[in-house]
């Protein structure tokens, strides 16, 4: 059966706006770890550990400032650098959702992807959402039988009537032949009786 091929352009623009997304989430939060590192070490970033987290009374004594200020210095590492790994795997997967649909018949396995890279770009983000729409499409778009064979479909249909007709017609008038001949046959077979 010929199938018509499905226009999958929202899809792949889905996708690529996805990327891009992607892309600019990972440079941000680059920047902003190279920042916060490089502004650790200023003088005025210590003096604002002393004026502001120092000074608090929940910490009874300066080690334990610091140590929370280390700790938090050190999270914030780690969560940038699982943040970026994370869009790092979306992205992957966002590409090769976007090699599957230009393969014919992979629109199924590409949605597929385009879940598995909204879930690792944040389950409710921007870029989520984006990769959800595109998988959606990918699942719902499915592509119509061609005009073609529809039209072959018709024609065999219109055949196919026209030999049932003309085979009850045929029927029909064997039918009335034999009425034909059975009445035919009776009346001369029953012999003429005068009165």
């Amino acid at each position: 059966m010929n199938q018509e091929t499905v226009n999958r352009a929202g899809e792949k623009v889905l996708g690529i706006i996805g990327i891009v997304f992607n892309i600019l989430a990972i440079a941000l939060i680059g920047f902003g770890m190279a920042s916060y590192s490089s502004v650790q070490g200023t003088p005025e970033f210590q003096q604002y550990i002393e004026d502001e987290i120092m000074a608090d009374p929940a910490f009874s004594n300066p080690e334990e400032a610091q140590m929370v200020i280390d700790m938090m210095s050190s999270s914030f590492n780690i969560v940038g650098w699982v943040l970026i790994a994370l869009l790092a795997l979306s992205t992957i997967f966002a590409i090769v959702a976007l090699v599957n649909l230009r393969k014919r018949g992979k629109a199924s396995m590409a949605g597929v992807f385009f879940i598995l890279a909204g879930l690792f770009a944040g389950l409710l983000s921007l870029t989520s959402i984006l990769f959800y729409i595109a998988a959606i499409m990918c699942f719902v778009r499915k592509p119509r039988a061609s005009n073609n064979q529809n039209l072959r479909d018709d024609d065999f249909k219109y055949q196919e009537d026209q030999l049932r007709r003309k085979e009850e017609s045929v029927r029909r008038e064997d039918e009335l032949r034999r009425d034909d001949t059975t009445t035919t046959r009776n009346d001369d077979d029953t012999p003429y009786r005068p009165l």
